[in-house]
């Protein structure tokens, strides 16, 4: 019983000293994946006004050499008579060189939650991180404690050569208009040579606001890393990067 006792006292000092190292690295956004096959409550008629062509949700639009499947994926509120509605486009290239891409359609609304009549003021076709082979970002997310406005976040990468990179590009959504404010590498792993095999995993787990962003990476090395904020509105990292680049 003794011996019981002391284990039983040793497991819960582990546990009471678990939550502050959970809370320490915990992302600051709650990503979620994309998924493409599930529309959003109360998306459909602000997506049929930022596509006027779409049927069944879903939208064709020609975007240079290719054409995009455009799907509705999030709303977020900018203020309260103005939401940006996030879309996701597929391409109908799906080789390795070819990428998606992802839409956001200000609009606006009467005061209180999204809802129609809408009236759309502004379209941007290609925000944030899209993937190869035809994909839009695979991994989506927004926050209110980077910058003013709310930031989207949008993530994916791809494979080349044995060498797989992720990227998630950070989109403050002004005002006026979305502006890219930072690309940050969450993840790098080479394959290519078991002598030399070696993986990164970042996530963002803190912001002082309008200032920087911190970035924690597990993998073959765990450290941080510091994003600031320049006179031009970007967070770029401080000091030299111990990603490998890809």
């Amino acid at each position: 019983m003794k011996y019981h006792n002391i284990a039983l006292a040793c497991s819960l000092s582990l546990l009471a000293a678990m939550p502050a190292l959970a809370a320490s690295e915990k992302s600051l956004f709650n990503a979620d994946d994309v998924n493409r096959d599930v529309v959003p409550a109360g998306t459909p008629a602000a997506f049929e006004v930022a596509f006027p062509n779409a049927q069944f949700s879903e939208a064709k639009r020609k975007i240079g050499e290719n054409t995009f499947s455009f799907v509705p994926l999030a709303f977020i509120p900018l203020s309260d008579t103005q939401v940006a509605l996030v879309s996701t486009g597929a391409s109908d290239c799906t080789s390795q060189a070819c990428s998606g891409t992802n839409s956001v359609h200000y609009l606006e609304h009467s005061a209180g939650e999204p809802q129609y009549p809408y009236t759309l003021k502004g379209e941007w076709l290609d925000v944030g991180m899209s993937g190869v082979m035809g994909n839009p970002a695979s991994r989506w997310g927004w926050s209110k404690e980077i910058a003013d406005a709310p930031v989207l976040y949008t993530e994916a990468g791809g494979t080349w050569q044995g060498r797989s990179c992720t990227f998630a590009i950070l989109t403050e959504l002004t005002a006026k208009e979305p502006v890219e404010i930072a690309r940050i590498p969450l993840h790098m792993s080479d394959a290519s040579s078991e002598d030399k095999a070696v993986s990164f995993d970042g996530e963002i787990i803190a912001a002082d606001k309008g200032q920087s962003i911190t970035v924690s990476y597990s993998g073959s090395e765990s450290f941080q890393a510091m994003y600031k904020r320049g006179a031009d509105g970007r967070f770029q990292l401080e000091g030299k990067s111990r990603v490998p680049e890809c």
